[in-house]
């Protein structure tokens, strides 16, 4: 079997080639997720007709779109392969996120934001899988770069996005902005590809845990189902993502009430995304070298307690800089986390499916982060102010990462699957 991990026999076999078209691509989709926030005091400002509830249900509907597409997406491409499909998210994206500034009303608005969401997820799902394929004696690393491109990409438009807002309207920067990441998006469909040959595993010690049955063939998505600790790992998934969705599109909103200066915040927007991304690498590093469930551990709790202890420092703009900057970097990991931890168990034939469905926890947890826990934020901050708002939101988050933390712990004593 052809090692090209090792041997590079043309640039088209080379894997740092796929991994860097494959961050590019992330990183023309991570704004439809991040930048979201630095639109949202401008869209409520021209619209007053709309609440903060409206807004974030169609933040909701993008992350649903692009989570729950996933195990399609993921099918496809393992089907198909990626270049029909990453052409197509390169239209999705742009007219969905340039359509939204075409609308004045919610529902509209909802659906376009959800055909970028379906652009976003071949991105995504084809992206992490390609990184894991091409990479597989380094998969929390090489998974950790590719979605550092997704994590951090925003903070190279945060700026752009802030001027066009600023200068142009809420509408022409959604244009602009949609119609350039469409064209990057359809130049990187002609590169990114899966290895045509599987590239060499390093050679398994007589106590390798993973299973042989794995490695030649892979798990099925209806097999992966009938392993108990897949419900488990979802689970785990949910919980940080509940979190994740609920702070990003209410980041700005947050900062607003603590009166955080528009400058301090701009620094802070380009500091955690760029956290978000680099977080992922470092934690994807660490989690090669000591265990992917040790990692995980770590990390989870760490977040968890950053989110509890965010609103108590909020009144001070560098100490709510720094809160934010340190969660980001310890939650973006999650997505280094759970892609090879589905390969480690799993396999890697059917890992685009396997991990798109998989990636629809971040869809659950996009469903009750920005509108439940924001639902429960304003509930407590209408009648005991916003700060208690913000506490009740951010500590309901800090418990759930906790959690999930302590359940990699609990994963760590479940065998990886050998038989179905």
């Amino acid at each position: 079997m052809e090692n090209v991990e090792e041997g590079k026999t043309s640039l088209m076999n080379n894997p740092w080639v796929m991994l860097t078209a494959g961050v590019l691509g992330m990183a023309m989709i991570s704004s439809l997720q991040y930048a979201w926030a630095l639109f949202v005091p401008d869209m409520l400002k021209a619209n007053p007709a709309w609440s903060k509830a409206e807004i974030q249900a169609a933040f909701a509907t993008f992350v649903a779109c692009m989570t729950f597409a996933g195990p399609i997406t993921g099918y496809l491409m393992d089907k198909f392969g990626t270049k029909i499909f990453f052409s197509l998210a390169a239209i999705l994206v742009a007219v969905g996120w340039g359509g939204i500034g075409t609308q004045d009303q919610i529902i509209p608005m909802c659906i376009f934001y959800g055909f970028a969401g379906i652009g976003a997820s071949f991105v995504y799902t084809g992206g992490i899988a390609a990184s894991l394929k091409w990479f597989p004696k380094k998969r929390g690393t090489a998974s950790g770069i590719m979605a550092c491109g997704f994590g951090s990409g925003a903070a190279l438009f945060g700026w752009l996005i802030t001027m066009l807002v600023s200068n142009y309207g809420y509408k022409t920067a959604f244009l602009y902005t949609g119609i350039g990441f469409g064209a990057v998006l359809l130049l990187v469909a002609q590169v990114l590809r899966f290895p045509e040959v599987a590239v060499a595993e390093p050679a398994k010690t007589a106590d390798s845990t993973k299973p042989k049955e794995a490695e030649a063939k892979g798990y099925s998505p209806a097999q992966m189902f009938r392993t108990g600790q897949f419900y488990l790992i979802y689970g785990m998934f949910v919980l940080m993502a509940i979190g994740y969705m609920f702070l990003t599109p209410n980041i700005k909103l947050m900062a607003n009430d603590y009166n955080i200066p528009a400058a301090i915040f701009t620094i802070t927007f380009t500091l955690f995304t760029a956290a978000n991304g680099l977080g992922r690498i470092v934690w994807g590093v660490i989690s090669d070298k000591i265990g992917r469930e040790n990692a995980i551990f770590f990390d989870f709790v760490a977040c968890g307690l950053l989110y509890i202890l965010l609103p108590f420092v909020s009144h001070n703009p560098y100490a709510f800089m720094i809160v934010v900057t340190l969660a980001y970097f310890c939650t973006g990991p999650m997505f280094a986390f759970f892609p090879p931890l589905t390969a480690d168990r799993y396999g890697e034939k059917f890992l685009s499916s396997n991990y798109g469905v998989m990636y629809t926890a971040k869809g659950i947890g996009g469903l009750i982060g920005p509108t439940v826990i924001t639902a429960l934020a304003i509930s407590y901050a209408k009648s005991q102010g916003f700060a208690v708002g913000w506490t009740v939101g951010c500590s309901v988050i800090g418990a759930a990462a906790i959690a999930s933390g302590l359940g990699a712990m609990l994963l760590k004593k479940i065998a990886k699957p050998v038989e179905v």
